[in-house]
């Protein structure tokens, strides 16, 4: 049976947390909870102006669904409604809540893990991990304009992969029902309530709710309140350790090198404009303190992908 939690019910369990630079942010625990491998955890955090997270990994799948506020994760800019997706052991970072704004992020992650791994060391030994397959997708969702269907559910193809994962955004007009993508297809389901409210055993679950559904179960049966429903539904992929690689061979200008802890490819047709690095720009010329976006791993921490 689907599990429904709400913020209102949650926050008697809210507490606040001051990180190793003196920031406080407060965090309010949705579900589950470290030692129980039986449900996800999910958490909502509302980081602090200025609040700096280091780089580090988690080894469990994890969404970050940015609900308010701005700030950057690595050097790409997030506001509300960006999504970052990673795989387990997947280095990225740094977190930044902007310096005179907030930040809310709601947390998911498929299974109880064992905590943000920061050591550097850490993160350097993840080369030697066997079958380990780094990825990570950050995009901003946006939502599309209202129309007359009472029920719109849409996927963000950005937010896709063959192994299961899945992102759609939602309308529902007051009173509508639909049943969402089918959850065995990867490892389970949530339903993000981010505006209006939705009825569950009679009862109505207003925003900020969240309804956790298991990769053992069939679909759910949605049913939007009185004053509709928006937000976000998000699936897990079922676990992968295939090879990214593939044959080395293409000319230089047309070349790919990937990070090795994180995935990220920097492709030499592309560039990195938003790091001052033209298009068309060879690995060779790429400046020797340039690091990785997502994760800021240094130029020797990449490698030349197959054509």
């Amino acid at each position: 049976m689907a599990t429904v939690i709400t913020y209102d019910d949650a926050k008697v369990n809210q507490v606040t947390r001051t990180g190793v630079d003196g920031s406080q942010n407060v965090v309010t625990p949705l579900l589950g909870k470290r030692g129980n491998p039986d449900l996800p955890l999910a958490s909502l955090v509302t980081f602090a102006p200025g609040r700096l997270s280091t780089p580090h990994f988690h080894d469990v799948p994890q969404y970050q669904i940015m609900l308010g506020g701005r700030g950057r994760l690595g050097r790409r800019d997030i506001k509300t409604n960006t999504v970052h997706f990673s795989r387990p052991n997947t280095p990225y970072g740094p977190f930044t809540a902007a310096d005179d704004s907030s930040l809310t992020c709601l947390i998911i992650r498929s299974r109880p893990d064992t905590g943000a791994i920061h050591e550097a060391e850490a993160i350097a030994a993840l080369n030697q991990m066997p079958d380990r397959n780094p990825w990570q997708v950050t995009h901003d969702v946006t939502f599309p304009s209202d129309t007359a269907e009472k029920v719109l559910l849409q996927a963000v193809p950005e937010l896709q992969d063959q192994h299961g994962l899945a992102t759609y955004t939602l309308r529902m007009k007051p009173g509508a029902t639909a049943l969402t993508p089918d959850p065995s297809i990867g490892e389970g389901l949530f339903v993000v309530v981010q505006k209006g409210s939705l009825i569950h055993d009679s009862k109505e679950a207003r925003a900020m709710s969240l309804v956790y559904v298991s990769h053992k179960e069939g679909a759910y049966e949605m049913r939007a309140g009185a004053e509709g429903m928006e937000g976000l539904i998000v699936r897990f992929p079922n676990p992968v350790t295939q090879s990214t690689a593939a044959a080395k061979g293409a000319k230089p200008g047309e070349r790919s090198y990937q990070c090795l802890l994180c995935a990220y490819a920097y492709e030499e047709k592309k560039g990195a404009p938003e790091d001052g690095i033209a298009p068309g720009t060879h690995w060779e010329n790429v400046p020797e303190d340039w690091t990785c976006p997502d994760c800021a791993a240094g130029k020797d921490g990449f490698e030349l992908l197959e054509a």
